[in-house]
């Protein structure tokens, strides 16, 4: 078949976009890698994020635009792991309207051709600036997990806390839902996935082919070959403690939508939980205050210090995700 990718006009950023949207820990390399084998373009060369001990296969994210997601996280007061409590509307404000011409310059930057394959967890936080910014069509594939194997990754990678971790995946998975209301999008669970992914990889054809983005089909088996049960570290025990009550409810509603939609309408997920502001209020203030420290002259004492002795500070932990 046609390859369907084509140069983007200078000052557009347009053509396809399939976002891959969530939570971190949740299949999106793999999927996102699948994507790629199918013949859609992403970060190359130096922009691209490499393999990691945790993500042997690569990340498949972009460092300049992970960077722009991170400014776009800080001006709403948030991190990663500290997401922010956004208002409606937040991407129509005047400080988000004027980094929108940027913002364009830096995705075609990353992606001079279409169609491609966008994958950024915080993407889950920010999407409604990016579909300012990016001119349809755009498309998404909106990979989710078990709420209780992303916080038990979470921990063995980062030292996240299970109530943390717990508290991230509601808040990235509800924002997600809501965000993508209105593009066409094909939902699918990570560990359905890795149980048939040749199903899943015909399927996923079907719907790009709906959206107008032809691949060649001599790159299935390479796609299938990509999604293997062994990507698949940290499951969820049968019975876990009471906190995750409502994770089970959201994850049970989630999967009675597991397909494509033309478009995706935002289900009725009932309210998130008090708890889950209460832990990301609690992380948020931490962090502010952690980078408080870390600037203070206190800590230029400290670091005179080890200059002293011939050697330097031990840089603070730093988590994998938070480029």
């Amino acid at each position: 078949m046609t390859d369907h990718r084509s140069p983007t006009p200078p000052g557009a950023s347009g053509g396809t976009c399939v976002f891959v949207i969530g939570m971190h820990r949740s299949g999106t390399s793999a999927v996102t890698g699948a994507l790629a084998q199918l013949g859609l373009a992403g970060p190359s060369g130096d922009d691209l994020i490499g393999a990691t001990a945790s993500n042997q296969r690569g990340h498949y994210e972009s460092k300049l635009l992970t960077r722009v997601d991170n400014q776009l996280l800080h001006l709403l007061g948030g991190t990663w792991s500290a997401p922010p409590a956004r208002q409606p509307g937040w991407e129509l404000e005047r400080r988000f309207v004027g980094l929108r011409p940027a913002a364009g310059r830096a995705f075609d930057k990353t992606f001079p051709a279409r169609p491609v394959a966008w994958k950024d967890p915080r993407n889950c936080l920010v999407l409604p600036f990016w579909r300012s910014v990016v001119t349809p069509p755009v498309a998404a594939v909106l990979v989710y997990r078990d709420g209780l194997e992303v916080a038990r990754s979470l921990h063995a990678r980062s030292q996240v806390n299970l109530t943390h971790g717990l508290a991230l995946w509601e808040r990235y998975v509800r924002t997600s839902c809501t965000d993508l209301d209105g593009v066409a999008t094909f939902v699918v669970e990570y560990g359905r996935l890795l149980e048939n992914p040749s199903s899943f990889c015909d399927s996923v054809i079907a719907f790009l082919a709906d959206v107008g983005i032809t691949v060649d089909d001599t790159r299935l088996p390479a796609a299938v070959s990509s999604l293997d049960g062994g990507l698949r570290h940290s499951r969820a025990p049968i019975d876990g403690p009471a906190a995750v009550v409502d994770h089970r409810h959201l994850l049970d509603t989630l999967r009675e939508f597991d397909g494509p939609h033309q478009p995706w309408r935002a289900p009725d997920l009932g309210a998130e939980p008090e708890w889950v502001e209460d832990v990301l209020s609690l992380r948020r203030e931490y962090e502010v205050l952690n980078r408080q420290v870390r600037s203070s002259r206190a800590m230029r004492l400290v670091d005179g210090w080890w200059r002293l002795r011939g050697s330097r500070r031990p840089p603070p932990r730093k988590d994998e995700d938070d480029r």
